[in-house]
């Protein structure tokens, strides 16, 4: 299993694009008083980044369970369980 993430992971990459994104449309959106995004806008540009994250990171979760080794966890679970034998 990982010991951790390193930067040039893609999901660290990918979320930091897509934050990077977020920041430069907000950016863009809000920088003219002429032509400033609407609270409209705002929640949409929010809510797409909070649903592209979530699958992002619902991924890397998924991906991390996947490398666990049940087998080794649950011989040493039964090494360190105390039997419990009838008297």
């Amino acid at each position: 299993m990982n010991e951790g993430r390193h930067i040039d992971d893609p999901t660290i990459l990918e979320a930091a694009r897509m934050i990077k994104a977020f920041k430069d449309e907000f950016s863009a959106k809000t920088c003219n008083s002429d032509n400033f995004m609407t609270i409209t806008e705002l929640e949409h540009l929010w809510s797409e980044l909070r649903k592209s994250t979530d699958v992002l990171y619902s991924d890397m979760i998924h991906g991390l369970m996947g490398e666990i080794d049940e087998r080794d966890m649950i011989g040493k679970k039964k090494e360190n369980t105390p039997s419990t034998e009838s008297t």
